[in-house]
């Protein structure tokens, strides 16, 4: 702005000046400006003059007209065959910005390939990039190529040079892979450092497709060489690739003390990436004694990098080290690590989430390493943060909680409980909870905010959440806060499953000491069957409660719960209620659930509190800043092996890298037998046994577990049960299990097409059908393993011989945990959507609201169904 109102304004008059420039003040028209004419030259002609110079140059049409409607087809085959530089070079232009927006264009490869001998820079470089995303499609003309790039990788340019070998690679087609080997061999001991840090990263590019290739030629070995190599950047690229290529094979390469101190000597010359390379390198070397200490001492002086990658690949080295060091030692290098480590918090929120995912495993093996109270002020939530940041800071928080810095902690949570993000305040309320498990002194303030958050309708049933967990860990603490909370609970208004649990479970555990219990858990009772699961099983256990706390007053309680719960089809619920009214229905065994259901309590943790598994922090301690770090998993649970490990073991299991495995879950289940009957239990007697009840086996020593002991010693269940005692009312035990028998579920009739082992949990049989023999449908038997309810279904049919497409987009309502769901899909044959190729397969993908794709094959529908339809190519 400053140069085109400077140019339309023209000189300024005498005496004054343009004051925003500096150098340029108000001596008049006759002053000279620095870089101005010459003494013979007015000033202000030669100034305009380049400022309308620079005016024109930045007006200038720029190469954003190429993204526009231009030139197509013949034309541009025409300007590429052509003489004229301009012409190709605009053409192959117009090429790149159409591949950019996703048109086809090859057919033009040819064209482009006879391109590939100029001697043009520019040209060159292009040519190179549309060769690069359009190879695979002609890898018979891409071998055309080929002497072009040998040729380019002995020219006299090393920018050159180095173009032509990474563009080699870049080329994944088979037939190229070995004219690709003798270049990048000369490229590795090439003289510019420019082409030698190319070709490092050219190896690691070989090793991705062809890595038994890149063994074999030695590549791996000359990777090793250049880590002494006299450039900075070769060494940091070198050990970038080396590393992948050790994490990725079977190829071991033993680091030692003379190339540590290499590596640790080109630290301050390189770029911070190089840097960060090297640190990840140098965190495979663990070393004893004095050598340890000396290299985390090189390492402290990367600790005050501003970069984050740098800062926590250094930390990564140190931690790697620290157990080698005595404990006294060890402690005196807290103090350096943590002031780093909390400067990245005022970084973007990305780099904070990082840095607190991997905080939390430090903090869990070394607790002594943020102990100074002044630290925990850096993970107070401010108004800029994100959700996602915000959440991971009370997790921080709650890790860092000890007797100096709980009131302030505490202060801080309380007024998160007042913010206006409904998620972030629940959270908030919960680490209060949280805190009150963890730390016995943060009791008596955390019953302070609870009492004066009960009067919030909004925060009611996220209250009751945190009252339950207090009440597992402190029974007299907060049963004054019960009455009043529950008063201000509106049970048929409640929406939340957690919530509702957890009022089922105070009214089951405190039920004499609230005058309302019972009202309230008839709600439930008479809701039954429109609860979920959890719920369920929570009504069911309270009940239970109530009738071994009084039998006499709650046995028709008893008898409508047991009786609803029998009747449900998900076999968490039938079976443990089945198990109650067995258990009840002899007094041994009554006692003795009377001490296991009322006494016992199961181990409470602080919610919230993310504790790995202790044999797996000092692995993903040493994966510090790494995906596995974030995630709080080791790699090998979510990343499948790769290069010559997976090769290795697919050649070992005899199957390849494309096989599914397929689970045998049903291997058990045999269509069309008759499953056995469950007990029955004749009117005012005991349940018969089954018709043919095995030998109990001879008394042993009674188990330990408290299951066995619950059934009796030596025995896995009691043969039959015993009378149940005779009711005071007209309810019985007995018509629990009247009815016909129940069945066992036959297996699907439909092949399985995904297995739940390698979908989430998803598990899909399916198939084509035609029911009413004018319709062509997909039958999907969707079955939910996973723990969250299956939603947002999505199918796409990829073209076919019979060109089948779903006839609308899919609206399939939700699937819960542990339920299984058969839909039919109507089908429909587009002329659009028809391709020759296999006409026995056709390939779907489906999607759900688990976020992933999963793509199945399933065998085309046979003839008979199709007959008639009038579908293209159906004979």
């Amino acid at each position: 702005l400053k140069l085109q109102f400077l140019y339309l304004i023209g000189p300024p008059r005498a005496g004054q000046g343009w004051w925003w420039f500096p150098g340029v003040g108000g001596g008049g028209p006759t002053e000279r400006l620095p870089g101005a004419g010459g003494p013979h030259q007015p000033p202000m002609q030669s100034l305009t003059s380049k400022l309308g110079a620079e005016l024109r140059k930045r007006t200038k049409k720029t190469d954003g007209k190429f993204f526009k409607a231009g030139k197509k087809g013949e034309e541009l085959k025409g300007d590429l065959n052509s003489n004229d530089k301009d012409l190709q070079k605009n053409a192959l232009k117009q090429i790149i910005a159409d591949m950019t927006l996703g048109r086809d264009v090859s057919k033009f490869f040819t064209e482009v390939v006879k391109l590939s001998w100029t001697p043009n820079m520019e040209v060159k470089k292009l040519v190179y990039l549309y060769l690069m995303a359009n190879a695979k499609l002609h890898p018979d003309k891409a071998i055309l190529a080929v002497n072009t790039f040998v040729q380019d990788s002995q020219h006299t340019n090393p920018i050159v040079r180095a173009l032509a070998v990474r563009t080699m690679l870049c080329i994944r087609v088979d037939n190229i892979a070995d004219h690709v080997c003798p270049p990048l061999r000369n490229a590795l001991k090439d003289k510019s450092e420019y082409v030698r840090k190319t070709a490092a990263l050219g190896v690691l590019k070989l090793f991705h497709t062809q890595p038994r290739l890149c063994q074999e030629q030695g590549f791996v070995n000359e990777l090793e060489a250049l880590l002494t190599d006299t450039a900075p950047g070769v060494v940091a690229n070198a050990a970038l690739a080396l590393a992948e290529v050790l994490d990725n094979s079977s190829y071991t390469f033993e680091l030692n003390r003379g190339i540590s101190i290499k590596l640790m000597n080109c630290l301050g010359q390189c770029t911070e990436w190089g840097q960060a390379s090297i640190l990840d390198f140098l965190s495979r070397y663990r070393t004893t004694g004095k050598e340890a200490e000396e290299l985390v001492e090189r390492c402290v002086p990367r600790l005050h990098q501003s970069h984050p990658a740098v800062l926590l690949s250094a930390v990564r080295v140190i931690l790697r080290n620290l157990d080698a060091l005595p404990e006294q030692q060890r402690r005196g290098y807290f103090p350096k690590l943590t002031p780093p480590i909390v400067t990245l918090m005022g970084k973007d929120p990305q780099t904070q989430y990082v840095t607190m995912r991997c905080m939390t495993l430090v903090m869990q093996k070394y607790t002594g390493l943020f102990s100074n109270p002044k630290d925990v002020k850096a993970f107070f939530c401010t108004d800029e943060d994100p959700v996602y940041v915000r959440l991971e800071k009370l997790n921080v928080l709650l890790q860092l909680l000890n007797d100096r810095n709980a009131q302030s902690i505490l202060k801080e949570l309380e007024e998160y409980c007042q913010d206006v993000d409904p998620i972030f305040k629940a959270r908030s309320v919960q680490a209060l909870a949280s805190c009150a498990v963890r730390l016995e002194g943060c009791v008596p303030r955390v019953v302070e905010v609870i009492k004066s958050l009960c009067m919030n309708v909004q925060l009611v049933e996220t209250v009751l959440l945190a009252v339950k967990d207090i009440l597992r860990k402190y029974p007299s603490a907060f049963i004054d806060v019960l009455p009043p909370l529950l008063e201000e609970i509106d049970v048929e208004g409640m929406e939340d499953d957690e919530a509702k649990c957890a009022l089922v479970w105070a009214v089951g555990e405190f039920g004499e000491q609230l005058p309302d219990a019972q009202e309230k858990l008839m709600h439930f009772v008479d809701t039954f069957t429109e609860q979920s699961n959890s719920v369920q099983l929570a009504v069911v256990t309270a009940t239970v409660k109530f009738y071994l706390r009084s039998s006499s007053a709650h046995e028709g309680l008893l008898n409508n719960v047991l009786g609803k719960a029998t009747a449900q089809d998900n076999a968490d619920l039938r079976d443990r209620a089945y198990m109650y009214w067995r258990m009840l229905s002899k007094e041994e065994y009554a006692s003795k659930l009377a001490g296991f259901v009322l006494n016992k309590k199961a181990p409470l943790r602080a919610d919230g509190v993310e504790d790995v598994d202790v044999s797996k922090v000092n692995e993903l301690v040493g994966k510090f800043s790494t995906v596995a770090c974030v995630y709080h998993k080791v790699p090998a649970s979510f990343l499948p092996d790769y290069g010559h490990k997976g090769r290795d073991k697919a050649a070992e299991e005899g199957y390849d890298d494309q096989d599914e495995y397929v689970e045998d879950e049903e291997a058990s289940i045999v269509p069309g037998a008759e499953a056995p009957p469950p007990a029955t239990a004749p009117e005012a007697a005991a349940p018969a046994a089954p018709a043919a009840t095995p030998a109990a086996p001879a008394p042993t020593k009674p188990a330990a577990n408290a299951l066995d002991d619950i059934f009796g010693p030596g025995s896995a269940a009691p043969a039959a049960p015993a009378a149940a005692p005779k009711p005071s009312s007209g309810a019985s035990f007995d018509d629990i299990f009247g009815g016909a028998p129940m069945a066992t579920p036959a297996a699907p009739a439909h092949p399985q097409l995904l297995a739940a082992a390698q979908c989430d949990g998803l598990k899909l049989h399916g198939g084509f059908a035609n029911p009413s023999g004018a319709e062509l449908v997909l039958t999907m038997v969707i079955t939910n393993s996973s723990a969250a309810p299956l939603s947002g279904f999505a199918l796409q049919f990829n073209t076919n011989a019979l060109g089948l497409k779903n006839e609308r987009p899919l609206d399939l309502p939700a699937v819960p945990p542990g339920q299984t769901a058969t839909h039919h899909v109507p089908l429909t044959s587009l002329p659009t959507h028809v391709a020759p190729g296999n006409a026995a397969v056709c390939e779907i993908a489906l999607k759900t609201s688990l976020g992933r794709v999963y793509y199945f094959s399933l065998a085309a529908p046979a003839p008979q169904l199709v007959a008639g339809l009038g579908y293209p190519r159906a004979q």
